[in-house]
């Protein structure tokens, strides 16, 4: 299934999405809150008997609006490592975003006037289904409800200006995540899916997910020994080689740039980046 949260009457609310159409699924705000409540048989139902109709992708917004826990995994691809001047970890690098630095699908993004190195970072992301807390990556592997995307849109200039990289992460609205959740039974084979970034339509960032150091089993074991996970938490899984910041000379982002993220079969995030 490919869920997803619309706005509705100045409100929201989750959907299931056929091809080009949607349903709503009454009493959920979001995806999170349907993850939380078990509401996928209702989505199930919905996508068989539900009332459709067709949708902008205007409509979309990021999944789970106000997760617990968002989890980046800041080095997990072999060349980004290696293009960053880091050695291959022996532990996922991790660090934390908060509710009000994501923003949706299809989001302008403002560049700040405080950074001059804003730079892109696409992302697959763990959609957690179920609670769970010092898990195998047998174990954990079984609590992922699905997929969806993120751009960890990074300032540079604020991440490196110490040793802790809260300050480039966290801008806020800065973080699109979307367009839908793709359930882990539909999206298949992980490892065979391809990661494409373009900026302006120039393929920046390409990757197959099998070349990850930690997969999302993994990350979602290693993640529940710190803390206990929740429906609708998000981890996002790392950027492969490709950054701006990883080009000689270095290349960031500008007014009117625009920014794709594409994973076949889960969709595509699509954000203009505007001088604020």
């Amino acid at each position: 299934m490919r869920l997803a949260t619309v706005s509705v009457n100045g409100g929201t609310a989750a959907a299931v999405l056929t091809d080009d159409r949607l349903s709503e699924i009454d009493g959920f705000a979001d995806v999170g809150a349907l993850l939380r409540d078990g509401g996928l048989d209702l989505a199930r139902a919905a996508a068989v008997n539900g009332r459709s109709r067709t949708f902008s992708p205007d409509e979309l917004l990021r999944p789970v609006l106000e997760p617990k826990a968002i989890v980046c995994v800041g080095l997990n691809y072999r060349d980004h490592i290696l293009e960053m001047g880091r050695e291959i970890p022996e532990h996922p690098t991790l660090f934390a975003k908060l509710p009000a630095a994501l923003t949706d699908p299809v989001a302008n993004i403002a560049i700040p006037s405080s950074s001059e190195e804003v730079d892109y970072e696409g992302e697959l992301v763990v959609v957690v289904g179920r609670r769970v807390r010092d898990a195998t990556p047998a174990v954990a592997e079984t609590a992922i409800a699905g997929y969806t995307l993120m751009n960890d849109v990074s300032m540079r200039d604020f991440q490196y200006r110490t040793l802790q990289w809260f300050a480039g992460k966290n801008f806020e609205r800065s973080t699109p995540v979307g367009p839908c959740v793709v359930t882990a039974d539909e999206v298949g084979d992980l490892a065979r899916r391809e990661l494409r970034v373009a900026v302006n339509g120039e393929l920046r960032q390409h990757a197959r997910f099998g070349e990850l150091v930690f997969d999302p089993a993994a990350l979602v074991a290693d993640v529940s020994q710190i803390l206990t996970l929740e429906p609708g938490d998000l981890i996002a899984t790392g950027t492969p080689g490709g950054v701006g910041y990883g080009m000689e000379p270095k290349l960031f982002l500008k007014d009117g740039d625009v920014v794709e993220v594409r994973v076949e079969g889960i969709g595509a995030l699509r954000n203009r980046f505007v001088a604020a």
